[in-house]
């Protein structure tokens, strides 16, 4: 199947060069057309890749990890006071997870800056899976907590 797409790749690719210098005036403008399409597709994609970085060196996770180590102290205080052992035990796990997902992103930083760009996407992609999960292990959490008798 991978052989077939790019395959299909190359003959679309030969084809629009063939029209760009030997087809007629209409496939010309046709093909040019794509042409510029295409480039403009690849301009504004590294603008949003460059933009992204610029964020991501000024700190947009480091808010949201805080934001996180906040909710997480604030649930630790209330399970606490209503010594439910059970969710205290698994806001610690939550807190220590957070952690290890906040160094995880020391180490993306680094990737980001070492110029390893493919690995950096990969390890983003996973962390953003990774706060997902924490997140929602947070809510049921906090539910939970709303729930208990107090």
């Amino acid at each position: 199947m991978k052989s077939l797409l790019k395959l299909v790749a190359v003959v679309v690719v030969g084809v629009l060069i063939y029209n760009y210098f030997f087809g007629t005036p209409e496939e010309k403008a046709t093909s040019k057309e794509i042409f510029t399409d295409v480039r403009d597709l690849g301009k504004a994609t590294w603008g949003l890749l460059k933009s992204e970085k610029q964020k991501f060196d000024e700190g947009k996770y480091d808010e949201a990890v805080d934001k996180v180590g906040g909710l997480l102290g604030s649930l630790k205080s209330k399970a606490k006071s209503s010594d439910d052992d059970a969710s205290l035990a698994k806001l610690e796990e939550l807190e220590r997870r957070r952690l290890e997902l906040e160094q995880e992103v020391v180490a993306l930083e680094q990737l980001n800056k070492s110029g390893k760009t493919v690995a950096a996407k990969a390890k983003e992609d996973q962390i953003r899976k990774d706060w997902r999960t924490l997140m929602d292990a947070t809510e049921l959490v906090m539910n939970n907590l709303e729930k208990a008798p107090r």
